[in-house]
């Protein structure tokens, strides 16, 4: 009888962990794969780094190295562990020299930390490294990351947060930096709680969700075309390292980045597949809230797992409706760069100097 009752109650926990062993969620392969293909890049992986290169460089230069770091011309990837400051890597071709460093920055709990340096532009230049990064909000840096975050030399941090999506996030940044509050959308207070409830309780179907992350891409450049000009102006106008982000540096982010890198006359192709990178480094947090959600459905039948991947991930249909308003509203982006930037030709030309080499 006792082994009876005992075994009785145990079924609610066997139950319950079959369950979460049946909830995890694959997303499909191309979130784990690159979108930027790189000949030549560098990964992070906290103090780990590896250099990978195909074309095979004359010569290997390593920033603040000591005598230590040899390279023996077959290494490939060349790996640097234990370094504790970002490495800069110069590789010196018959023709040419290029800078290399890492695009992504390991951080614990900021996942979509990235320069936007290394691009190439249309007229053959490169983008500097260490200018312009971009992330997800910073709630999540821990004090004993801030000396590394510090190395970094950024000055400015502007969080395109409204007051609402903050409340309980606050960034928690070195004190030496200089945080700006510049939200790009307006403030609608519970909206965003609301949507959310919407959400679970099934109110919202696919057709929908997509629609309203299009609508927030085309308004970008249409009702908050305001805001988003005069933050294009105040990060390209820096002479100190600048970094900006929105809660996951995804939506609103990439909008600002999309602008900035159709300035410097990066083609369209490469601001998109720069884009995608967000699925790639966000994939395992992806995966986390659909498994989550998943095992929601138990009690919430009518929540829809493709609703949520549509509001967590970026398309390419996104950021296109932004460049479709551009084109069919503007006249296109060099028409839009002059008339509803406000950046003129000699102005985007000293830009490109000062940001290219």
């Amino acid at each position: 009888m006792n082994l009876c009752c005992l075994s009785m109650k145990k079924l609610p926990l066997l139950f319950i962990f079959s369950l979460l062993l049946s909830c995890g969620v694959k997303l499909p392969a191309s979130y784990h794969e690159k979108s930027l293909t790189e000949q030549t890049y560098l990964e992070n992986d906290r103090n780990t780094y590896a250099l990978h290169f195909r074309s095979l460089p004359l010569q290997i230069h390593l920033d603040n190295a000591d005598e230590s770091f040899q390279w023996n011309h077959t290494d490939n990837p060349v790996l640097l562990k234990n370094f504790r400051q970002r490495p800069y890597f110069h590789l010196y071709y018959p023709t040419d020299t290029l800078i290399l460093t890492n695009r992504h920055i390991s951080f614990s709990q900021v996942i979509n930390f990235r320069d936007i340096g290394g691009l190439q532009t249309s007229e053959g230049k490169t983008i500097k490294w260490g200018k312009i990064f971009r992330s997800d909000n910073l709630s999540g840096l821990k004090k004993n990351e801030f000396q590394k975050f510090n190395d970094l030399g950024i000055e400015s941090v502007y969080d395109l947060r409204t007051e609402s999506e903050i409340k309980d996030k606050e960034d928690r940044l070195p004190e030496t930096v200089r945080y700006i509050h510049f939200p790009t959308v307006k403030d609608n207070g519970d909206l965003l709680t609301q949507l959310k409830g919407k959400v679970i309780n099934g109110e919202i179907s696919e057709e929908e969700s997509i629609k309203l992350t299009l609508d927030l891409y085309r308004g970008s450049v249409t009702e908050n075309l305001p805001a988003f000009r005069e933050l294009t102006y105040k990060i390209l106008s820096s002479d100190k390292p600048v970094l900006y982000h929105c809660s996951a540096g995804k939506d609103r982010t990439a909008i600002i980045t999309a602008l900035i890198l159709s300035i410097l006359k990066v083609d369209r192709q490469t601001i998109l597949n720069e884009y995608l990178l967000s699925n790639y480094y966000r994939s395992t947090k992806i995966e986390k809230m659909l498994g989550k959600a998943k095992l929601a459905k138990v009690i919430k039948p009518h929540l829809n797992l493709k609703v949520i991947e549509n509001f967590m991930k970026v398309d390419a249909q996104y950021l296109n409706a932004t460049f479709e308003i551009i084109d069919q509203k503007y006249g296109g982006m060099d028409k839009f760069i002059k008339n509803e930037l406000g950046i003129n030709d000699q102005t985007r030309s000293l830009l490109i100097n000062k940001l290219t080499y």
